[in-house]
């Protein structure tokens, strides 16, 4: 059998650590030429050259994606050196407004909107285009736990994170009779670095990670598996849907208990 992605053009922003690394590493495994977006361009050319050294191929591109410009770019430009764009992992975002509601500026919530909601709009009012021209593709915007319910300090994230499967919906019907398909995954805990970084220390991993009912938080790799598969000929028929990777969190409705231990 052919890798998943064989002879695949795949684009991932957010590319230069986490859940997007892991992702640029899956995809270029599966046979993909990788296309790995980042902010900060040493970062990506990281995770570039670490797919070249595992024999893989990749190029590093540096691309703000708050910036309509340059998102249009970074797809024509791929198009134009690969001739098409067969996977995008709308990946990269940030929570950065850590505060109560009633305590939040209007710059903290505009800025929490416009890197994780309206940066995916960006992606994929130029991406889909871009792919239908050329016979179809496979979107899969990254959104979070935040986004199914109310996670402390977080609102504007959780807001726009929420609002990214509206969005997904929207452009999967859209788009849809042009080959376009588009899916949203939504990662629980998942052990990047900045997640380590608020956790902090192995005693609060530990206490952390029993609240989850699998008794683990995710990897990025589990959720470069869930994009990888949504991106692949194996989805062709899933489309303006969400898959939910967070080891049942979002499974167990939180209720009021009496004296029990669940």
């Amino acid at each position: 059998m052919a890798p998943r992605h064989e002879g695949h053009v795949a684009i991932v922003t957010g590319a230069g650590s986490g859940i997007g690394r892991a992702t640029s590493m899956r995809l270029a495994r599966e046979g993909a030429t990788v296309i790995a977006c980042d902010i900060n361009p040493d970062t990506a050319e990281q995770t570039a050259a670490a797919i070249r050294e595992a024999g893989g191929q990749a190029e590093a591109r540096t691309a703000d994606v708050t910036d309509s410009g340059q998102v249009d770019a970074l797809i024509s430009g791929t198009v134009e050196t690969h001739g098409r764009i067969d996977v995008f992992h709308s990946n990269a975002g940030f929570g950065a407004a850590h505060a109560p509601l009633a305590d939040v500026s209007d710059d903290a919530w505009a800025g929490d909107l416009t890197l994780n909601l309206t940066s995916m709009f960006y992606v994929l009012r130029a991406a889909a285009p871009a792919m239908a021209a050329t016979g179809g593709g496979a979107i899969v915007c990254t959104s979070s736990g935040a986004g199914l319910g109310f996670v402390a300090n977080t609102g504007p994230y959780g807001a726009a994170k929420a609002a990214i499967l509206q969005l997904v919906r929207t452009a999967a019907v859209e788009f849809g009779a042009s080959g376009v398909r588009v899916n949203a995954v939504i990662p629980g805990a998942v052990k990047t670095p900045a997640f380590m970084g608020y956790i902090g220390t192995e005693e609060r991993l530990a206490a952390y990670e029993k609240q989850i009912p699998v008794g683990h938080a995710c990897t990025p790799d589990d959720i470069a598996s869930a994009v990888s598969f949504l991106a692949s000929d194996e989805a062709a028929s899933i489309t303006g849907t969400s898959l939910v990777v967070d080891g049942g969190v979002a499974a167990r409705r939180d209720e009021p208990r009496i004296g029990v231990e669940l």
